[in-house]
This record gives C-alpha cells, sequence and structure tokens, in this order.
C-alpha cells in the first residue's frame, strides 16, 4: 500500500509538471500560489479572426472628408445700359432726387456703385445693393410699384431704391411704395442682370427692363409692344435695355 501510494504521487507531479510553469493556465499557477501570467501581447480575442495582410498590400485609405462648398462671391462694380442693339448708354445715376432710375449724363460722382453676393452654385436670386447712395435710405434696388405683368397687359412697374424683401415675396408695402428687392439673378460669365418680378398674386412675371429716353426713365413692363400700343404720345416709347455689372472706373 505504501508502494502504491508513492507510485501515485509520482504520476501525479510527472503530469503536473509536464508542461512548462510559463504554459501552466492560470489555474494552474494560482493552485501553486503563483501569480497570473501576463497578457501576451498580439493575440486575438475571442469571436475575431485577423484577416492576413500580404507582404506589399497596400492597407486601405481613410475615407477622405466631405468637400467643403465653395464659398459665396461678392462682386462690385458699376451697372451698365445697354440698348437692345447692344450700344451702351451709359451707367445707372445716383442723384438725391430720382434716385437710380436712368441713365448718368454726369461726371463719375453720380455713377451708382452696387455690390452683389453670388451664391456658390452661381444660381439663385440675389440683392443688389448701392454702396455710394446720394439718396437716403432704403438702399437696395428693385421694383418700386405693384401691378401684374402680363403678355398682352401694357402694366409698368417702378424702378428705385427699395426695401429689403424676401426672394419670390409678392410687392411689400413701405411707405408710399410697394418695394422687391431680391429680383436679380447674375450671371458670372457675361455679367449680365435680369429682373425677375413676382405679381402680387404670387406668379413669375416675364420681366423686361426698360428705357424711355425723352424723360431719361427706366422701369419695367411685362410686354414691351403692348406697352408702347398703349402709349398716346410717341415722346413716351421704350425701348429695351440689359443691365451688366461693369468695374468701377
Amino acid at each position: 500500500m505504501h508502494l502504491f501510494f508513492v507510485a501515485w504521487l509520482s504520476l501525479l507531479f510527472a503530469a503536473l509538471t509536464a508542461a512548462a510553469p510559463e504554459d501552466w493556465t492560470n489555474a494552474q499557477r494560482l493552485a501553486r500560489s503563483l501569480p497570473p501570467s501576463r497578457p501576451k501581447l498580439g493575440r486575438i480575442l475571442p469571436g475575431y479572426v485577423r484577416s492576413p495582410v500580404t507582404s506589399g498590400a497596400k492597407r486601405s485609405a481613410p475615407p477622405s472628408a466631405s468637400p467643403r462648398p465653395s464659398p459665396s462671391k461678392k462682386y462690385e462694380g458699376r451697372i451698365q445700359v445697354v440698348s437692345y442693339d447692344g450700344e451702351p448708354l451709359g451707367y445707372l445715376r445716383n442723384w438725391a432726387t430720382g434716385s437710380v432710375s436712368g441713365v448718368n449724363y454726369g461726371g463719375p460722382s453720380s455713377e451708382l456703385h452696387v455690390s452683389l453676393t453670388v451664391p456658390s452654385s452661381g444660381k439663385g436670386l440675389v440683392n443688389i445693393l448701392a454702396t455710394n447712395p446720394s439718396f437716403p435710405a432704403p438702399y437696395y434696388i428693385g421694383t418700386t410699384t405693384s401691378a401684374t405683368l402680363a403678355p398682352g397687359s401694357p402694366s409698368a412697374v417702378g424702378f428705385g431704391n427699395v426695401e429689403n424683401t424676401p426672394p419670390l415675396s409678392p410687392p411689400v408695402p413701405y411707405a408710399n411704395q410697394s418695394d422687391e428687392s431680391d429680383i436679380w439673378t447674375f450671371d458670372p460669365n457675361t455679367k449680365q442682370l435680369k429682373a425677375h418680378y413676382i405679381n402680387p398674386d404670387g406668379s413669375s412675371a416675364n420681366t423686361a427692363i426698360v428705357y424711355n429716353i425723352w424723360n431719361n426713365s427706366i422701369f419695367f413692363v411685362g410686354d414691351v409692344d403692348a406697352y408702347n400700343k398703349a402709349v398716346t404720345d410717341p415722346d413716351y416709347l421704350v425701348s429695351p435695355v440689359t443691365f451688366y455689372l461693369a468695374d468701377l472706373g
């Protein structure tokens, strides 16, 4: 019996010492009053499989940040008035009375200077702000009266200095006027400015900029021919003109 017990202890000792201490489990180490093993770096967590990376293989680049939209661009200059046949007539005036609604036939000091800010897309309606006004506020320029512009109609709306109004808004009463300011589109390539009047019912009007040379007056109509047919005095006939943003002189 004594020999059997000694043999059993020998077998148990051999089994326990078969693995080197560094390969023992933490349970085996704790059973021998040893501290747990230090974690081995580079081990894969349970449930995860490390994808092999072949030599020379490129790792995926991190996703690039989304490009920021280009900022809006500010333009400054003066507004050149060009006749229907392409002849420059001059620049918008800047008068203490009579505001901007005509061509300047005086010196450079009587020319209107303006600024406008165009969205990064180059599209959408913009305001035009007078930057050297000789007239009292408000300092935006746009339509000053309320009427319905339409094909076949002789109706007209005035042009002058106006309050700042929302895009696509019908005329907004202000003092003795009905104003629209945010009516302009600007082509950065040609520098042309076009007007887009909104009728009192909220509909968009085909808007022509016209000029009466006899009284040096600029305003807007929906149908040039219909307007001229309704005129009884030939001095008040109008012709279409185009606005362009020109550099400051």
